[in-house]
């Protein structure tokens, strides 16, 4: 696997998100629907990610167990050759990060926040008693944000810790509402530049077109 390969991969994925950015901004010029258009291409990213992430795996010497047939493996068999070679004691080698995943991070991912409610392992115990049983509850604790919790679960919690709690929600709500919104605002944003980009390379396109045509020609 040459390193010319991964470059490749890396530009063919940012490629797809380009053609995703650019018809993120076409409906302001034509009124069409294009989700059907965005899913194909939301899958093509997709697949040329995990084969810059094979690739990139493979570049690197990892480890991988023999092949199931003659002919070369696709993106997810070599995963799953590494893993086997893992399992059998050979060092986990990740794909190293690339340029399109500056690109998705800064243009497809929501910013993050404190939330422990996606860490249940970082959350006390409810300090409350189980009625029944007359034993120590062994509920989570109820999230306040601002990396603060409540004495106790969200059934023995006080009024006060409830109404804290579902404040909590309402700001992460509202965030994730206000940061998604942002994001599509991004999208366009660079959308409408790559179009203006793409239209001003339409003169040195024209030109290929013309090579590749006359070469067509001239081979006939």
């Amino acid at each position: 696997m040459s390193g010319l390969a991964l470059e490749l991969l890396d530009e063919l994925r940012i490629r797809m998100m380009e053609c995703r950015l650019v018809l993120s901004a076409l409906p302001d010029e034509a009124d069409m629907n294009f989700d059907e258009l965005d899913v194909e291409l939301h899958t093509a990213q997709e697949a040329a990610t995990r084969a810059y992430a094979a690739a990139s795996v493979v570049h690197q010497g990892a480890r991988l167990d023999p092949r199931w047939g003659n002919g070369w493996s696709r993106p997810k068999a070599i995963f799953a050759r590494h893993q086997a070679a893992v399992r059998d004691g050979a060092p986990k080698v990740d794909p190293k990060p690339a340029l399109g995943d500056r690109v998705e991070r800064s243009l497809w991912q929501l910013p993050g926040m404190h939330n422990v409610d996606r860490a249940p392992d970082a959350r006390p115990k409810c300090t409350g008693t189980v009625r029944t049983t007359k034993r120590p509850c062994t509920a989570g604790a109820v999230y306040l944000g601002s990396g603060l919790f409540a004495a106790h679960c969200y059934s023995h919690a006080t009024p006060a810790e409830r109404a804290q709690c579902r404040a909590h929600h309402d700001f992460v709500d509202t965030f994730q509402s206000t940061a998604y919104t942002d994001l599509l605002e991004r999208q366009r944003e660079v959308g409408e530049r790559l179009s203006v980009q793409w239209l001003q390379d339409r003169d040195s396109r024209g030109k290929w077109v013309d090579e590749v045509s006359s070469a067509d020609r001239a081979d006939r």
